[in-house]
């Protein structure tokens, strides 16, 4: 016995595990690999061998995450989607040339400084956006998207899962399908609620928003994509107020 206490036997060495030592990056490079493959290649040259050698990730590694190249595809585009929420009160401000939080007693920075409202705490309920809020922060998000590393990818999605409605039905639920709805029902409750008129149609708002910013960007010629990132918040709240004042309940006539 050596150890500092006579009364103690040595602690015995740590043991490293057989094998190499786990690559905390692996997945994320793999994911990004695919997206990159997919938007430069489309679905019929999306290869694991080609994400491998981008990624150099074996393919081993990839088979044991995902078992074929659809299943890291749609991993690949839910991963594209994970983007940190868009503050739709933020971006209508940006539009207006405001700081963030100009004009929002409530937000958590007018909290800090007014000692009769103290800053939130984790079980406090979330604010809930305006109508008017989570449509700006809808289409801002989806104008990242389009002009982000990735937007490639996502429109090669919507030609790809038409030109292979059945490899593409699980793919398409998820990154497209899910969306849609989560969006449909929000505009839903705001007719409901009498913020909209009665016979106002979820469908066509959203149709209205999400193909305002699709042609808006898909039409843009390189040379002008950084002149569209700079207008893009006063599009997006001109657009989007346009779309609220057509849709908005009409008083009858004479009132």
């Amino acid at each position: 016995m050596t150890g500092t206490d006579p009364g103690l036997p040595d602690a015995p060495e740590a043991r490293r595990g057989p094998g190499r030592p786990r690559d905390p990056d692996l997945e994320a490079r793999a994911l990004e690999a695919t997206l990159a493959v997919f938007g430069e290649k489309g679905w019929t040259g999306l290869t694991i061998e080609e994400v491998s050698s981008r990624a150099k990730v074996g393919k081993s590694s990839i088979y044991l995450r995902w078992k074929d190249k659809a299943t890291l595809l749609a991993a690949a585009l839910r991963h594209s989607q994970q983007e940190p929420e868009v503050d739709g009160a933020a971006a209508e401000a940006a539009g207006r040339g405001e700081a963030p939080d100009a004009g929002r007693p409530d937000t958590a920075v007018a909290k800090a400084t007014d000692p009769a409202h103290p800053v939130a705490g984790p079980s406090d309920p979330p604010v809930v956006q305006t109508l008017r809020e989570y449509l700006v922060a809808h289409a801002t998000r989806r104008a990242n998207l389009y002009l982000g590393p990735h937007g490639l990818a996502m429109l090669r999605l919507y030609v790809e899962a038409r030109a292979y409605p059945d490899v593409f039905a699980e793919i398409r639920r998820e990154a497209i399908t899910e969306f849609v709805l989560e969006e449909r029902h929000r505009v839903a409750a705001a007719i409901r609620a009498g913020d909209l008129a009665a016979d106002a149609s979820p469908v066509q708002i959203l149709d209205a928003v999400e193909g305002a910013i699709f042609m808006h960007i898909l039409v843009t010629p390189p040379h002008l994509v950084d002149r569209v990132r700079r207008n893009l918040p006063d599009y997006i709240t001109t657009m989007v107020d346009n779309q609220l004042r057509a849709a908005s309940p009409v008083s009858p006539r004479g009132t």
